[in-house]
């Protein structure tokens, strides 16, 4: 577009981007500000064609290369540090709709992922008839009407150790009286994992199914418990026809803090938080999760949104990294040079990323999310 074409001629080298880069700082070809100078060089090189409505034999994709195209987690820190306001990752995601959708070519991991989510509505394929297993015994309204919907997405409802965070979120919310439902079999992945690995065509079928969906319940307001669930359906549903008041657990669990609805005692712990990149960067909520969890944190040297990412997001959660350049060992080793006891994490991915990299590093220390630490520290009523 002429937005993303003169985004070339605005970039000043400053290099703050390539700074704050998960991608390029794990060591791998991803390089924002030379996408944004590609951008620049390519329109130059080829303008005579491009303004005679002729396509060079050298596509833009070419240019960027693939590899450096599939880097990007989405984190948007090149965005946030851009002091011209300069946009490179839709420049990549992009270029990555192209590859899937008309070039056919992208990494052999992510046709696994498209075949599940087409299939079965969530990434790990398995059958929705147990997408409410983890709330077993809790007494939940399921396809209700209720004040609140509880969306609790693909990793809270299939990944064993989310599924404990959906379990403590539920517990904490039934504990202060909130009216909630959830949706059981009928919920689906929200397409957040499509739509960043570029099948826009597959997200936007789960967008219309999810809408249908959230639309016949009739409940307005929507809780989760995952950053990138907050996002889609807060900010890019609309266009489908679903407008709702999206709310991260943490928002909705520091109010009920708040308001003592919820007694919790502060930590012992040494903890330390990870801001999520879909909360606090792009969802510009930091003061939630610290609320949430009170006591005395112990902050990373980045933080709030200038936290530093997991390595899961844009789908890269779902792709082979190579060893030698892991971004989530970057954020582990900032999480374990705090001395804190605890990692607290407000997102599914991070749970993940952050277990791992913590374990990768010979660091033992536990990775926990806000309602986890939340629940643990419930004042029992006398």
């Amino acid at each position: 577009t002429w937005r993303q074409l003169s985004d070339g001629w605005a970039c000043t080298a400053c290099a703050r981007c390539q700074d704050v880069c998960p991608a390029y700082n794990s060591g791998k070809t991803l390089n924002p500000m030379q996408i944004v100078l590609d951008v620049k060089d390519y329109g130059r090189e080829h303008s005579s064609l491009l303004l005679a409505g002729d396509e060079p034999k050298e596509s833009i994709v070419d240019r960027f290369t693939p590899d450096a195209i599939w880097a990007c987690t989405t984190c948007y820190a090149c965005v946030e540090a851009c002091p011209v306001h300069i946009e490179h990752v839709p420049k990549l995601t992009d270029a990555r709709r192209h590859l899937v959708m008309e070039a056919s070519d992208f990494p052999e991991e992510l046709q696994n992922l498209f075949n599940n989510l087409e299939r079965n509505s969530n990434p790990w394929g398995l059958g929705a008839h147990t997408r409410a297993d983890w709330a077993e015994g809790l007494d939940l309204k399921v396809g209700e009407p209720a004040e609140y919907l509880f969306f609790v997405g693909c990793a809270g409802s299939f990944d064993d150790r989310n599924k404990k965070v959906s379990r403590a979120t539920a517990k904490l919310l039934k504990e202060a009286g909130v009216d909630f439902s959830i949706l059981g079999e009928m919920e689906t992945c929200n397409g957040d994992p499509a739509r960043r690995a570029g099948n826009e065509f597959l997200f936007q079928m789960m967008a219309e199914m999810n809408v249908d969906n959230l639309n016949s319940l009739g409940t307005l307001k929507i809780i989760t418990a995952c950053p990138h669930c907050f996002h889609t359906i807060g900010k890019e549903y609309e266009k489908y026809g679903g407008k709702y008041e999206v709310y991260h657990h943490s928002q909705v669990l520091n109010k009920l803090r708040q308001e003592e609805k919820l007694k919790i005692r502060d930590f012992e712990d040494k903890v330390t938080f990870h801001d999520p990149c879909y909360l606090g960067r792009i969802g510009g909520e930091t003061e939630a999760p610290r609320g949430a969890l009170g006591g005395d944190l112990i902050e990373m040297e980045r933080h709030g949104t200038n936290s530093f990412c997991c390595g899961g997001g844009g789908a890269r959660v779902w792709m082979e990294e190579d060893a030698d350049k892991r971004v989530n060992e970057i954020r582990a080793k900032e999480a374990s040079k705090t001395g804190a006891d605890c990692v607290a994490v407000g997102c599914p991915f991070c749970m993940t990323m952050m277990s791992d990299g913590l374990k990768s590093i010979g660091d033992d220390k536990q990775v926990k999310d806000i309602s986890e630490i939340m629940l643990e520290n419930l004042e029992a009523e006398t």
